[in-house]
């Protein structure tokens, strides 16, 4: 039984190590140029804070455990008690409400737009690392590497 989970524990391992970063998948990442920028207004952000939810979230867990074995044997496994707040999501899109920016990029040779929410501040005509088409991801932007340019 041992050797069974050892084998899909290494399947799993090989599968991950398989995996490219995100930022350096070919299928999704693209360098794009900047043609549009939108920057908020107050009166938008302000709306924006007023339709977005709350970010404190918080919880409450408590897990018993009791063991027996086999003949006489008996034990308590153990217990847990346990508290949890969240302030923010882990990877959430950039919100307007936050200071986020709208921007449509153009990737290279491409007549294709894409729209990406970001902090980061660009200007048109900039070059820049895009994620987008991601089945799962939101679109968002990337450090250039050194020698990555657009033509």
């Amino acid at each position: 039984m041992k050797s069974i989970f050892a084998v899909i524990a290494l399947v799993l391992l090989a599968a991950c190590q398989s995996t490219p970063k995100l930022e350096e998948d070919a299928r999704y990442v693209k360098l794009a140029t900047v043609v549009d920028r939108h920057d908020f207004t107050e009166v938008e952000r302000k709306q924006a804070a007023a339709h977005t939810p709350s970010d404190t979230h918080g919880s409450i867990g408590v897990g018993l455990s009791v063991g027996s074995g086999g003949g006489f044997g008996f034990g308590f496994g153990g217990l847990m008690f346990g508290t949890g707040g969240q302030n923010t999501k882990r990877d959430e899109p950039p919100q307007v409400a936050k200071g986020a920016n709208r921007y449509t990029v153009q990737p290279l040779r491409n007549t294709e737009r894409i729209e990406v929410m970001s902090y980061t501040q660009y200007k048109v005509g900039d070059c820049v690392k895009v994620l987008a088409g991601h089945p799962t991801e939101y679109p968002r932007f990337f450090e250039l590497k050194p020698g990555e340019h657009c033509e």
